[in-house]
């Protein structure tokens, strides 16, 4: 597994105790750090970073558990991208 996305899996998979905004803030600072740690993105990371971005910015439900959930399961989708380079 890339250390990028571990360490982000790893923040996602710890104790998160914020209201929705600032727990939507805090992932979009650990995107953008997984972002720059991955580089160079090939074409579909690109595309699985910004769809993860915008499911979280423009998410309606407030629920940190389910983004959480939704956001663990797209992070293994970028592992996905980088084998089928391979």
């Amino acid at each position: 597994m890339d250390f990028a996305v571990y360490e982000f899996l790893e923040f996602l998979n710890g104790d998160i105790s914020m209201d929705y905004g600032d727990f939507k803030r805090e992932v979009d600072y650990h995107l953008q750090i997984l972002e720059q740690s991955m580089r160079p993105l090939n074409p579909e990371q690109q595309w699985q970073i910004r769809k993860m971005r915008e499911q979280l910015l423009w998410s309606y439900q407030f629920d940190i558990v389910q983004m959480r959930r939704t956001l663990r399961e797209e992070a293994h989708r970028l592992e996905e991208y980088s084998s089928s380079e391979r």
